[in-house]
């Protein structure tokens, strides 16, 4: 397998999407889920590896996955993007990731990288001139949007959109462990070299859809090896790229970790959904969660 670009990665793992999708049941499934379950003196707390963009084969999801979740008071998420102020996000997006005062895209990256983008763009059916008055950071994103959906994975069928709509629909509390100001402000705080290498990594490192159905296979697995070996270990591989790791990935899962500590003091069961890649390696929330003494238990 190449080396992936880091927001493929990043972004299909903490906001991740499975591939061909598991009709298993509990009683059939010959792997075990991606979910955990963590258990305090006092309470119960199922932490699923999220997948945020998806096709419709990924249903209907191993029985233990939603056994899990009817079983919860509560649900959290990194955001509530069912519940959110469409219109107020893309406010906020056009807000932290448009130049101003007249700058461009164009004026800001070099112009070989701006040609290549514009390449990429056009043939996933885009046009960079639409998006030049945005940041790189908003650029590589949708290059990453687009990929997906030209794979046939959109945000529609992501895990995130099918539990929360379960708890809207069963009015299950909903907690959030950010929000969308704050995974916006996550990329808009890189420095422009930072976007800059973002951009570049994403256009001249594009994965195949056969790249991408290997993390996901690793998903329907719940191979949590298998998926530190095929994202971290790359990212690993890359020091340059570290600086964004360690943003997108091992400061959040800290304060993820914080968050669920406090879920398993209450005394009603919580299903939390973050993204699979803030569960591997030896900063994610599994290895976290052992270190301060609980217990987790791959189901």
């Amino acid at each position: 397998m190449k080396r992936n670009t880091i927001i493929i990665l990043i972004l299909i793992l903490t906001l991740m999407a499975g591939c061909s999708g598991s009709n298993s049941t509990e009683t059939d499934a010959p792997h075990k889920s991606f979910l955990w379950k963590v258990v305090s003196d006092s309470n119960t707390v199922y932490v699923l590896g999220s997948i945020h963009v998806a096709s419709p084969k990924l249903y209907p999801l191993n029985s233990t996955i939603e056994s899990a979740f009817d079983q919860s008071q509560n649900l959290a998420v990194e955001f509530d993007i069912v519940g959110a102020d469409q219109a107020y996000l893309t406010r906020l997006l056009r807000q932290k990731g448009m130049y101003s005062g007249g700058e461009t895209l164009h004026d800001n990256i070099p112009e070989d990288l701006y040609e290549r983008a514009d390449e990429v763009l056009e043939d996933l059916g885009g046009d960079i001139f639409i998006f030049n008055s945005f940041e790189p950071w908003v650029v590589a994103m949708t290059i990453e949007e687009l990929l997906m959906n030209e794979y046939g994975y959109t945000g529609e069928y992501g895990i995130d959109t099918h539990f929360l709509n379960m708890a809207h629909e069963e009015g299950k509390d909903i907690f959030e462990l950010e929000s969308a100001e704050f995974q916006i402000e996550l990329f808009d705080e890189f420095s422009d070299e930072l976007q800059t290498l973002l951009l570049e990594d994403t256009v001249d490192n594009l994965p195949t859809k056969k790249d991408i159905e290997e993390v996901f296979e690793a998903w329907e697995n719940g191979d949590i090896l298998e998926m530190e070996a095929l994202t971290l270990e790359e990212i690993e591989g890359n020091p340059e790229l570290k600086p964004i790791n360690e943003k997108l990935l091992n400061e959040r899962n800290f304060s993820m970790v914080e968050m669920i500590e406090e879920f398993l003091q209450g005394d009603e069961t919580y299903f939390v959904i973050v993204g699979a890649a803030h569960l591997a390696g030896e900063n994610g929330i599994i290895s976290l969660l052992e270190e301060r003494g609980y217990m987790p238990v791959q189901l």
